[in-house]
């Protein structure tokens, strides 16, 4: 049985935010749907992903 939520620490570096939309759609691919985002500093963020109904 897959865990109904994700929970991921990303660091987005000086480069920015390129890499954390890879991960969403990474996550997205998996059946996981973005739902909360919380930013821990300039570069740190937790990004909380909920399982989509239907997908298993």
């Amino acid at each position: 049985m897959q865990k109904p939520y994700r929970v991921v620490e990303y660091d987005s570096g000086p480069k920015g935010m390129p890499g954390m939309e890879a991960l969403i759609n990474e996550k997205a691919a998996e059946g996981y749907a973005l739902h909360q985002v919380i930013e821990r500093s300039t570069y740190q963020w937790v990004l909380i992903f909920k399982r989509e109904p239907g997908r298993s």
